[in-house]
């Protein structure tokens, strides 16, 4: 019989479970919380682990993956609760499907109460995959609650904003999660042990972790006017490429029925 609920994080990469829910975590038993990765972090271009010292793809994933385990020790979640699919860093959108049985096979064996995932905002194409697998597995079996946290994206004149959600044409409510002393250096110690990743972890203030339910998205529209942060950093990845990736998923995985989802922002 479980005496707390469980919950499901849905990382696209290691580092972001800590980023956009470390000290929620930290609340909760350590025991009712399982972690899983959608990729390994590790690009197949390489100029990431180059620039970092790695002569391979797999070298560098294998040190984020570490990093990530330093972190949990800190939020004392054993290794066991964690899970990896394994998918190259940026190529979530190309593995919509797999990833959604992956998951919806995980979800049947934990029963999670609740699913913690990145909200769909454009900063980085596997971040909107988390949210979309997560979304389309809500559609098919309401039965738990997916909440969603930000991490970044583009404002209107390209610069990068982090921490916040994208402004929605109607008010949904938030949960703000305020950090006090000793939980913000708690985080920031967490963040520290990943060393590959710091000039982006630097940029996100240590105050606060933001928290809504996820509102009913058509992904098969942009999140936000204007370009994708990921396509002003000038990536081979498009955003129109990525939402014809979700639509044939959608055509695949959603029954005909439901596939009139809402504007990004509204709820249903």
């Amino acid at each position: 019989m479980r005496h707390h609920s469980l919950t499901l994080m849905v990382a696209p990469h290691p580092d972001d479970e800590v980023l956009g829910a470390g000290i929620w975590m930290y609340r909760q038993p350590s025991e009712c919380v399982h972690i899983v990765h959608l990729t390994d972090g590790s690009p197949r271009d390489l100029k990431d682990a180059e620039r970092l010292g790695f002569a391979t793809r797999q070298a560098y994933a294998a040190v984020r993956r570490r990093e990530f385990f330093g972190a949990l020790e800190v939020l004392e979640i054993p290794p066991s609760r964690c899970t990896a699919f394994g998918v190259a860093d940026q190529e979530a959108f190309l593995n919509l499907t797999t990833i959604i049985d992956r998951l919806a096979s995980l979800v049947s064996q934990l029963c999670p109460d609740r699913i913690l995932s990145p909200a769909y905002e454009g900063g980085h194409p596997d971040h909107d995959a988390a949210a979309f697998a997560v979304a389309v597995l809500r559609n098919r079996r309401p039965d738990f609650d997916h909440l969603e946290f930000p991490l970044y994206h583009s404002d209107k004149d390209g610069q990068m904003v982090t921490g916040q959600f994208l402004a929605a044409p109607f008010p949904i409510p938030e949960e703000v999660l305020k950090l006090s002393p000793a939980e913000r250096n708690l985080k920031s110690a967490m963040l520290a042990c990943f060393r590959t990743q710091q000039e982006i972890l630097s940029r996100f203030s240590l105050e606060c972790e933001r928290f809504r339910i996820a509102p009913a998205y058509d992904f098969t529209l942009p999140p936000h006017a204007g370009p994708l942060l990921y396509e002003r950093w000038g990536w081979s990845i498009h955003g129109a490429a990525w939402r014809e990736q979700a639509r044939r998923a959608l055509l695949l995985k959603v029954p005909a029925r439901d596939l009139l989802l809402s504007t990004p922002g509204t709820t249903d």
